[in-house]
């Protein structure tokens, strides 16, 4: 692999950066170089929030503990698990079956064990309740479904020809994998700069990589759907669907799981209550004429529904099919014929 070159400038000098080991500057995998990853996720990809990390409750078939302990566990904005993996220095030859076992074990993980983790990892008086409510913040399509397969995420200093073979042709067989390498650089003042880049999948040429055929072709397609209703407001606002300012009505959909006529009821009683005002930003595109509050459109309507009933939803929520344009389209009729 091409070693990258980092300089320090000032003016017309350029002075070279030596590159250093962790293990040369100190530092530890864990104690670091994983600390890193929990302050700063996007250093694994963007759009992956951190569930856990040095997770190990694991049970085998016939009922006994394991002391596998998996890295760091993501969850991406589609609602889909994230594994991680890290190494301190060149990753051996069997990280990639290491990677593959924790997600062959995170595979069965529902959306209640999911949320019952990250409360564990919030720590403090923090419910599974509450905890279930940040992940489908983050990831409002979020669902069993969704969870898996789950996606791998391989990062360490050097990958050798073993590893990038292997890699590669995992994901030419439709898993998802990727390598990311990190680089620790020491400055002629003694100051360390870390370098972070995705090595595999090339991230340009992601699109372009072979996909499997027949069944795993069904298998992707079926994912590529899933993933295209989780972003359905992604979509709206990267498109330009939906002008700032668009008024929209929130309607109860028939097949909702709950006290429909007591919500129905409850937004009829005054009519700000269903009305919202669009705009164009992921963190709160809906305006709550009820409140002037700015919403993400899952967290209103879990909102709503709490207030109506008295309960939280007693299902998972799809909230696009909730808010209706003034031509009558739901946002989810509004983004799915949108690439």
């Amino acid at each position: 692999m091409a070693e990258e070159l980092l300089f320090t400038v000032d003016g017309a000098t350029a002075v070279p950066a030596r590159r250093i080991s962790l293990a040369e500057a100190g530092l530890l995998e864990r104690q670091h170089l994983q600390q890193w990853v929990i302050d700063h996720p996007e250093l694994i990809g963007a759009g992956v929030k951190v569930v856990t990390f040095e997770y190990g409750k694991w049970v085998s078939g016939g009922g006994t503990a394991t002391a596998d302990r998996l890295d760091v566990l993501g969850l991406d904005r589609t609602g889909r698990l994230v594994v991680v993996e890290l190494k301190r220095d060149r990753a051996p030859d069997t990280v990639t079956m290491q990677a593959i076992n924790y997600a062959a074990m995170v595979r069965r993980f529902s959306l209640d064990i999911l949320a019952d983790v990250h409360a564990a990892h919030l720590g403090g008086s923090t419910t599974a309740e509450e905890a279930l409510v940040q992940l489908m913040e983050w990831a409002e399509g979020v669902s069993d479904e969704t969870l898996s397969p789950p996606r791998i995420v391989l990062m360490a200093a050097d990958f050798g020809p073993t590893v990038t073979n292997t890699a590669l042709f995992l994901y030419e067989a439709g898993i998802d994998i990727r390598l990311v390498r990190y680089q620790l650089y020491q400055t002629a003042a003694g100051e360390k700069v870390l370098s972070v880049a995705q090595l595999l999948p090339v991230p340009d040429a992601e699109d372009f990589m072979i996909r499997p055929r027949s069944s795993g072709a069904t298998q992707a397609a079926t994912r590529a759907s899933g993933e295209r209703r989780a972003a359905a407001v992604q979509r709206l606002i990267s498109h330009g669907a939906i002008p700032d300012g668009t008024e929209l009505t929130i309607v109860v959909p028939d097949l909702v799981d709950q006290d429909r006529d007591s919500i129905r009821a409850w937004l009829g009683t005054d009519p700000s209550r269903a009305q919202v005002q669009w705009h164009n930003d992921v963190n709160g595109p809906v305006k709550w004429a009820a409140d002037g509050q700015r919403y993400r459109i899952i967290a209103l309507i879990r909102h709503i529904i709490e207030t109506a009933t008295g309960q939280p939803p007693r299902a998972q929520l799809w909230p696009p099919n909730w808010y209706r344009a003034p031509d009558g389209r739901t946002l989810h009729q509004i983004a799915e014929p949108l690439p």
